[in-house]
């Protein structure tokens, strides 16, 4: 089976390091509030990084990010706020669900799930609407970090399938269990989140630049084309 030397995560840190999310895009308390991190992240959806943190600012700035607050607030207003984040009808539309959801069924705060064993705490983050597995897992770091617990998007599973880690019909579940063993675990931490920006920045859907990759040795994609 492949795995990721730590060589070769010192080359992802040279090559993508410099992408790294600067201090102070995200409000200090992001991490501590799931309620926060799942808005980010269902404001993050089909847009860029700095789009999504304008987006939440303007939602902050209207309104307090609370599941009180969003589930009662005025839709259009809610629209407007996060325009710049694009497809702000439908994000406001779930905002406003979500936040009912996470007011009737768990008063609001969603610290309690997350006390869950990790399977339980799962299970009843996707019964929220809107929240699949990624957005789940998302919330799952804040507890049990990225040594345990891999969010799989469209850029992971991509990079996934081209290195050949796992068949091009694999599902979410069994590309994370095979992430979490291709990084060494003293490491995953920081090397998950370079190789997201890997697969963002080189190992890209069209166009990708394999003769930028530090991981061509590895890589089933590069040898084909």
């Amino acid at each position: 089976m492949k795995r990721l030397t730590h060589e070769t995560v010192k080359a992802l840190e040279e090559g993508y390091g410099k992408y790294w999310w600067p201090e102070g895009m995200y409000p200090d308390d992001f991490e501590k509030d799931p309620f926060k991190n799942i808005i980010i992240t269902l404001l993050s959806q089909n847009t860029t990084e700095a789009n999504c943190i304008r987006a939440y600012r303007g939602l902050a700035s209207k309104f307090k990010v609370t599941a009180e607050s969003l589930a009662h607030a005025d839709e259009a207003e809610l629209q407007e706020s996060i325009r710049c984040g694009g497809l702000y009808h439908v994000k406001a539309r779930r905002i406003i669900q979500l936040s009912r959801a996470v007011l009737d069924r768990f008063g609001g705060e969603l610290t309690q799930v997350l006390r869950l064993p990790k399977a339980d705490a799962k299970q009843r983050l996707m019964e929220l609407p809107g929240i699949g597995d990624k957005t789940a897992d998302v919330l799952l770091t804040t507890r049990y970090s990225y040594r345990e617990v891999i969010p799989v998007d469209t850029h992971m599973d991509r990079l996934s399938k081209r290195l050949g880690l796992v068949d091009m019909n694999s599902g979410y579940d069994e590309t994370q269990k095979t992430l979490i063993s291709f990084i060494p675990e003293d490491v995953r931490e920081r090397a998950a989140g370079l190789l997201w920006l890997l697969a963002k920045h080189t190992c890209k859907a069209q166009k990708p630049r394999c003769p930028e990759c530090p991981l061509t040795v590895l890589c089933d994609y590069g040898e084909k084309r």
